[in-house]
């Protein structure tokens, strides 16, 4: 592998990294940003020459790729489901303010 895609390879690994820890933490801002350099970095990385990839490393590489989009759709379905979790426990909550002020009148 050649300076330059190992350099490409070093980026996408930090940046890949990077978006997880996002996730892992909450913050859903950043993952979407961050998601956007790192597609761009997974096209650049891609789009080498096959002669410029060392197989191993090209195979590693994917597979941890693989890896951190199956934690990050996990991720994202949990907070999806927590967040629905909580607007209807608001709903409730608003259902049940609506028949206490109904019990007043």
């Amino acid at each position: 592998m050649d300076a330059v895609t190992h350099k490409k390879l070093q980026q996408l690994m930090a940046h890949n990294e990077k978006t997880l820890q996002y996730a892992e933490t909450g913050d859903w801002e950043k993952v979407t940003e961050n998601e956007k350099i790192r597609q761009q970095l997974i096209k650049s990385f891609y789009s080498a020459s096959s002669d410029e990839h060392d197989t191993v490393a090209l195979a590693n590489a994917t597979q941890e790729l693989l890896l951190v989009n199956e934690k990050l759709k996990q991720l994202a379905i949990n907070a999806r489901d927590k967040v629905s979790t909580e607007r209807n426990d608001i709903n409730k909550g608003k259902q049940a303010i609506n028949a206490y002020t109904r019990n007043m009148d």
